[in-house]
């Protein structure tokens, strides 16, 4: 027989499972008093990601916007990728965050979603008014 010290135990990282595997899990864990907050903030993620590909879209509106000839060109698609990696770092560090400080899943998933519609509005709102 092998010694405790020399098993591992390999497991999945919760981002990497498909829904059912960690609704599955999440009931397991809750039924053994367990904390289930890292798989529940990763279903969550997985539920919200189709309306972040749509914030995206919508965040890309106002880099449209623009004459040929005016220039920039160069400018607005650096700040577009910009903004694309901020809104990717902002998730993740949400999704630890709420892990961390035990926020409900819930907001960990939806609130980096949410500032960005608002942001994505806003700069709409901007673009329209000049």
């Amino acid at each position: 027989m092998l010694k405790p010290s020399i098993l591992t135990v390999y497991q999945v990282a919760p981002e990497k499972l498909e829904m059912t595997s960690l609704y599955d899990n999440i009931r397991v864990l809750g039924n053994n008093q367990q904390k289930t907050s890292r798989f529940e903030i990763a279903l969550w993620n997985k539920v919200f990601y189709p309306a972040a590909v749509l914030v995206m879209m919508v965040l890309a509106l106002p880099f449209a916007y623009f004459q040929r000839r005016a220039g920039g060109v160069g400018f607005r698609v650096f700040a577009g990728t910009m903004l694309g990696l901020v809104f990717f770092l902002l998730g993740r560090l949400f999704s630890y965050l709420g892990v961390i400080n035990d926020w409900p899943p819930l907001f960990s998933a939806a609130f980096p979603v949410a500032a960005f519609v608002v942001f994505a509005v806003g700069m709409l709102w901007w673009l329209e008014r000049r």
